[in-house]
């Protein structure tokens, strides 16, 4: 069982019925709608198709709506793009519906003449073009280009030195929360986040909307601001991105490794997620298969930490959409193997997160579990968050969440190690729960071995704080269970 979870985003070349099926069977958990791209009706259109192929795989498939969040972009270029040549002079101008040409271009820039100062430096697209701003004017910056190259139009803009202080939810992206939640997404990517008033604000318009409240939160970090304010924004949101393109820009690329490495493990000890994305696979755009320095990258990220990986252009433009799900499927099973879980079960957890009572009936269960050789640990869950406690722990025992609320089983598809799965209907009771919970454990995991079960006790409904070890008795079908529990010399209850 692979427990690192992929996340694959959705585009004209993964959309066909038959392509997310497969993607699917690869192994994909979750899927990405971009908002940047497409109209509405192509948005609600991804959404139900997603939605539907989970349904017909029997499984909970998650689905991120991912708004465009203020990004500066350039306007229209007349042929496109335009080369840039190191020395020449380039004008950034607030005109954006005139086209550009090799001599000027709009720019989408509120309050140009603020951005910037003399000798700041200006950055395109994907960090390969620099610019020097050399005069400052009321609608315009002079600049200078330092490294030269190709630039496209609609190509984002990076100012390092400049403090924009604009909306974290543009007219456009409070639209397309608005469509997301109504076709049913689960998780809200947000954009350019810089401190946890962003993350506010979207909660905010997220509550708004009916059923927008279901709708989990992912902070995405790609600024440099949002690194000063890393724990304040784990504090309100359910987990975050770490979007090493835009933040691969505004930091030391050299320093990069380095912040991925900080972000997950910080977001482990806030008790949330957390995703790598960006150019994980990027030659699978047009190969079959990765580079070694790709599946190195892609391994690195699992030995981490990281709950999930994501697949960005591979799957939503790329020629091999199922075969790089496959790869990063193939690739964590491989390395899961070598993950230290004791370096993540001494992590020091917030107190005002998460209860003693709470961390210890999860350590309980995965100490249990561990120690009898369990197939697995199962959850039953209303929110998730028993389940998702006992997989901070980082045991190699398979996590079963059962919830009755598909929104929960939909939102542990991003949580490390779970697998989540309906309640199934049982008379209430101990007893029936502990034989309810040993037959989905028998069906899903053909490992042998007792079942390692949490609950609420004395009742369903009360929060966890029971851990009880379930064991086949003696009979052929070991599903055949008595009606009451005995106890053996150990003082273990069976069923």
């Amino acid at each position: 069982m692979r427990r690192t979870k992929i996340l694959a985003t959705v585009g004209p070349g993964s959309i066909r019925l038959g392509t997310l099926e497969q993607m699917v069977r690869a192994g994909a958990n979750a899927f990405r709608i971009n908002f940047s791209h497409g109209s509405d009706n192509e948005h609600a259109a991804y959404l139900k198709r997603v939605r539907s192929v989970g349904r017909a795989r029997g499984r909970q498939v998650a689905i991120l709506g991912d708004v465009q969040g203020p990004k500066i972009r350039l306007g229209i270029i007349q042929s496109g793009s335009v080369r840039l040549t190191p020395g020449q002079r380039w004008i950034l101008d607030s005109e954006v519906n005139r086209p550009g040409n090799a001599t000027r271009v709009g720019a989408q820039v509120p309050r140009i003449s603020q951005a910037a100062r003399v000798g700041d430096p200006v950055i395109l697209g994907d960090g390969l073009v620099d610019l020097a701003v050399e005069e400052v004017h009321p609608r315009q910056l002079s600049t200078r280009v330092v490294h030269g190259g190709v630039v496209s139009e609609h190509a984002g803009i990076y100012f390092p030195r400049a403090h924009l202080r604009t909306s974290v939810l543009s007219a456009k992206d409070r639209h397309d929360i608005a469509v997301g939640v109504e076709h049913g997404m689960d998780f809200l990517g947000l954009s350019f986040v810089r401190d946890r008033h962003d993350v506010r604000l979207a909660r905010r318009v997220l509550d708004a909307h009916p059923g927008g409240s279901a709708v989990g939160l992912v902070a995405k970090i790609e600024r440099a601001e949002a690194l000063d304010h890393l724990e304040e924004i784990l504090e309100v949101a359910d987990g975050i991105m770490v979007a090493r393109g835009d933040l691969g820009i505004e930091v030391p690329l050299e320093r990069l490794a380095l912040e991925q490495k900080r972000m997950i493990r910080a977001a482990h000890r806030a008790g949330r997620f957390s995703i790598v994305a960006t150019q994980m696979l990027m030659s699978m755009v047009h190969a079959p298969r990765p580079t070694r320095a790709e599946a190195t990258d892609v391994a690195n990220a699992v030995l981490d930490g990281a709950d999930a990986v994501m697949l960005s252009e591979e799957t939503a433009i790329g020629d091999f959409p199922a075969e790089a799900v496959g790869w990063l499927d193939r690739i964590a099973r491989a390395t899961e193997p070598a993950i230290v879980s004791a370096a993540f079960r001494d992590d020091p957890m917030p107190p005002a997160d998460r209860s003693v009572a709470e961390r210890a009936v999860a350590r309980a269960a995965v100490d249990l579990a561990e120690g009898v050789g369990a197939r697995a640990i199962v959850a039953p869950t209303h929110s998730g968050r028993t389940a998702r406690r006992i997989a901070a722990l980082r045991s190699r025992i398979p996590i079963l969440a059962l919830s009755q609320r598909p929104e929960t089983l939909r939102h542990l598809a991003l949580t490390w190690g779970v697998v989540g799965r309906p309640a199934p209907e049982t008379k209430g009771g101990l007893v029936e729960l502990r034989r309810a919970a040993y037959r989905v454990a028998e069906s899903e995991f053909r490992t042998p071995g007792p079942v390692v079960l949490t609950a609420g006790f004395p009742v369903e409904g009360r929060p966890t704080n029971l851990v009880t070890l379930v064991e086949p008795v003696g009979d052929p079908d070991p599903r055949v269970v008595s009606s009451q529990p005995r106890r053996d010399q150990r003082g273990t209850s069976r069923v």
